[in-house]
């Protein structure tokens, strides 16, 4: 999940690099900072609910960060899919 984070951070990056309107996240998380700063605090929080769930025996517990992940993947795959155009 973390990874698919990053991936999703840098490619989006990398995008707004070539093309400022290439995404569709808000002008005030167009830089690394603000980025990272509110991705890593939001995987942390994911992480800790699906260790609760797993805690509790809840058969669903990769759920949420599987969900995370794949949205991660799916946004990293458009920005990189941007800048190849």
């Amino acid at each position: 999940m973390v990874g698919a984070s990053v991936v999703n951070a840098e490619l989006t990056l990398h995008c707004l690099n070539k093309h400022p309107s290439c995404n569709d996240i808000p002008s005030s998380l167009q830089n690394r900072s603000a980025i990272y700063g509110i991705g890593i605090p939001a995987d942390l929080g994911i992480a800790y609910l699906t260790y609760c769930l797993k805690r509790k025996h809840n058969h669903m517990w990769y759920v949420p960060a599987a969900v995370v992940a794949g949205v991660n993947l799916f946004f990293g795959y458009r920005a990189y899919h941007w800048t190849q155009q």
